[in-house]
């Protein structure tokens, strides 16, 4: 069997070149390829993209991940900007939105990750925390850029009976790299909570309609990889994408 596709949804870097001016690039970071090539697939990235464009796109990928990134746009679910909310993309939220679409349509596996697991909730009609320590007085610091590149930051607590919990073979919890300040606060429509985190905001969720794969994750294991929790991962991931390959 060939190597599966997997789209990887664009990030947006602007830099100052001399001549040229500011020079906005897309792409992703070394962390999301080097998660997909070690486990035997091939990342691509498109450019961001409309309805259009994107239904069109995701018939010729396997699979999408949704990457992390920058705040979301609080109108996205009917919010006003607070002063605590970050820089924000709306173009890249269009586009995250209609691949998103286009692959619960043609029914491509989708792991979200980060910014792409509040991406997702939001698709699905949830809302978000603008900043979760000045919305909710957690004591948890889940902005905890010391220790992303390790398990650390803080506990995930396992939903028995989910596909986490399966995935992780019977433990019930273990730790993650958390990097966000914004997260999950009402979940959206069909969004299953399968990790919490010790103060109860949902950290990981899917859907089971019966039909998509759809598996989102707050914190960065494609970071902590090569572990044997980022492992399971990215294997349960590919085996779905593999298994519609067919």
């Amino acid at each position: 069997m060939r190597k599966p596709i997997i789209a990887l949804t664009p990030d947006q870097v602007s830099q100052e070149l001399p001549v040229f001016g500011t020079i906005t690039e897309s792409g992703t970071n070394h962390w999301n390829i080097g998660w997909l090539q070690r486990n035997g697939a091939v990342p691509v990235i498109p450019a961001f993209l409309s309805d259009e464009d994107a239904d069109e796109f995701i018939q010729t990928v396997d699979g999408l991940f949704v990457t992390g990134g920058a705040d979301i746009d609080p109108a996205r679910y009917g919010e006003e900007v607070l002063p605590f909310c970050d820089a924000r993309e709306p173009e890249r939220d269009a586009s995250d939105i209609a691949l998103i679409k286009a692959a619960l349509k043609h029914d491509k596996p989708i792991i979200m990750i980060c910014r792409g697991c509040q991406m997702g909730n939001v698709f699905f009609g949830g809302t978000l925390y603008q900043d979760i320590e000045k919305q909710t007085g957690s004591a948890i610091n889940h902005r905890d850029y010391p220790s992303f590149l390790g398990e650390g930051s803080h506990e995930m607590l396992i939903v028995p009976g989910t596909p986490l919990a399966e995935m992780m073979d019977g433990e019930t919890s273990f730790g993650v790299s958390s990097m966000h300040h914004q997260g999950i606060k009402d979940l959206g429509k069909g969004v299953l909570p399968m990790g919490k985190a010790p103060d109860g905001l949902v950290e990981s969720w899917y859907i089971d309609n019966g039909v998509n794969y759809v598996r989102a994750y707050q914190w960065h294991p494609e970071i902590q990889a090569p572990n044997r929790h980022a492992q399971a991962i990215i294997n349960d991931f590919l085996k779905a994408v593999r298994a519609r390959m067919k």
